[in-house]
């Protein structure tokens, strides 16, 4: 896996939780290394041919090598995705422990662009497992929970080389999607402080400040958040941030000692809203 990392607007949130999966991925590719056959080095000495016919031979199977390879290319079963094992206990452990409050997405970018692959394809691939993955133009995959494809061992099959991409896991707020409370706030809040407790050992969470409020995020500048409590208030939404992907947002911020007090309050936010954790 080449890069991991999870999306807050402080970058603290889960990045240390990925680290964890990376040092994972890495160990389980490390021991499959150290168990695999070793191979011929690039450089090793190639004795000289006996004759033009062996010339021929040894040409013909080096072409017929590079077919091969070209053609694997087409299916590289490649862990900078991460294996499907550890994205589907990762998201069933974020779901369990958030009450389903919280989001997990998981977006593709390219290594070398941190832009999206164009014309990338992911499948689900195993035994009795051939499922093609939903992309969006931004790159996020659309993952399933599907149970039989993790009892059948499927593994992720691109169509790109290995190490050629990157992987961002993000953590997002999960909201009604037109009037809420704030008690949904202070809910949502209390989730990701759960999910990160269960995913992130207590010795990385002494380094990361905790989740403690969530913006309600827009692109463009002088935007606000209708409030409805006691009294209707318009609250601005001038705290910047950086959206997932990684734009300038202008968000108005309800942090959760403010929301705990008056659970009942309404938010109703103009449209083109989104929230992230702050």
């Amino acid at each position: 896996m080449p890069s991991v990392s999870v999306f807050t607007p402080a970058r603290h949130v889960a990045t240390l939780m990925l680290t964890l999966l990376m040092m994972s991925a890495h160990t389980s590719q490390a021991q499959t290394q150290a168990s695999a056959p070793a191979s011929t080095p690039a450089n090793a000495p190639v004795s000289t041919p006996a004759s033009t016919s062996a010339s021929s031979s040894a040409s013909a199977a080096e072409t017929a090598a590079e077919e091969l390879q070209s053609v694997e290319v087409k299916a590289v079963r490649d862990p900078a995705i991460m294996p499907y094992k550890v994205a589907y206990e990762l998201m069933s452990k974020v779901r369990a422990a958030s009450k389903d409050k919280v989001q997990i997405q998981i977006r593709i970018t390219s290594a070398k662009t941190h832009a999206p692959v164009p014309n990338l394809s992911i499948y689900l691939d195993g035994k009795n497992t051939r499922q093609q993955l939903e992309i969006s133009a931004t790159g996020f995959v659309n993952v399933p929970l599907d149970q039989a494809a993790y009892a059948d061992g499927a593994e992720f099959v691109t169509n790109q080389k290995k190490g050629s991409m990157e992987v961002n896991i993000l953590l997002l707020p999960k909201l009604p999607q037109d009037v809420f409370k704030y008690a949904d706030i202070s809910e949502s809040i209390e989730a990701a402080q759960m999910a990160i407790k269960e995913l992130v050992p207590w010795y990385f969470r002494v380094f990361m400040p905790s989740v403690n409020s969530i913006g309600i995020c827009y692109a463009g500048q002088n935007q606000t958040v209708l409030v409805k409590g006691n009294e209707e208030q318009q609250l601005p939404a001038n705290s910047d941030a950086t959206d997932p992907l990684k734009n300038k947002v202008h968000c108005a911020r309800f942090a959760a000692k403010d929301v705990a007090k008056e659970k009942g309050n309404l938010i109703m936010p103009a449209t083109g809203w989104q929230a992230i954790y702050m």
